[in-house]
């Protein structure tokens, strides 16, 4: 895979260590990046053009499809939209990816905000699942049958659309420059708020502690 790290480096007059200490890695990490001898994780690959406010695809250029250009492209595919997805972390694409499969599993038109609630609590190793566990919220969830590659799409229905909205303009709003899987969550809980959807009758239903959930989230974000 080749890329423009040195290129961008240098146009912002920084040497490797510069890069180094922006990106919290190593001198011999960014040397290794830019020459190609091993290529970075998705969220560095992401926090690297966060870091450069460019594009992922204006950074590394990939001769064949690989592991990271396959997934940034099905990401772009699932929103139906530009929706500046380099911005999502690792983990925050996993769960969008689960929601997008979960919506397939249940042969529904459209990835529904339910779905995106099932791909936060796919990983009980975030933050997200953690806070809506810890405050009563489950879901019988088949995550074994999301190991399958399923060939098939869903665009987002237009409240779920409004969740990424919400999670990217507080993103804006506080000066981050990575949209976390708690930030999905911010933008579940607000819609959960302030429409009557299936997830606020979920939510209930599992007598979720907004209270507590909302001040965790405060803290969290």
């Amino acid at each position: 895979m080749k890329n423009r790290l040195k290129e961008l480096r240098q146009l912002h007059q920084w040497s490797q260590s510069d890069l180094a200490r922006e990106l919290g890695v190593s001198r011999q990490a960014v040397n290794g990046f830019e020459s190609g001898k091993f290529d970075p994780s998705l969220d560095m690959a992401f926090k690297i053009a966060s870091l450069f406010n460019v594009a992922i695809e204006d950074v590394f250029i990939c001769e064949a499809k690989n592991s990271m250009q396959t997934l940034v492209e099905r990401v772009k595919n699932f929103f139906g939209f530009d929706f500046g997805f380099e911005r999502f972390t690792e983990k925050a694409i996993h769960a969008i990816k689960f929601a997008q499969n979960e919506a397939v599993r249940l042969q529904e038109s459209q990835v529904e905000p339910e779905h995106l609630l099932a791909g936060l609590l796919a990983d009980p190793t975030t933050t997200s699942a953690q806070l809506l566990q810890a405050n009563g919220t489950t879901l019988e969830i088949a995550i074994n049958d999301h190991s399958f590659e399923s060939g098939e799409t869903r665009k987002f229905s237009p409240q779920s659309k409004f969740v990424l909205e919400l999670a990217l303009q507080v993103v804006r709003l506080q000066g981050k420059k990575s949209i976390k899987t708690e930030h999905l969550l911010w933008g579940l809980v607000r819609l959960a708020e302030t429409n009557q959807t299936i997830l606020t009758d979920l939510f209930q239903r599992y007598e979720t502690d907004f209270v507590t959930l909302n001040s965790q989230l405060a803290e969290t974000i």
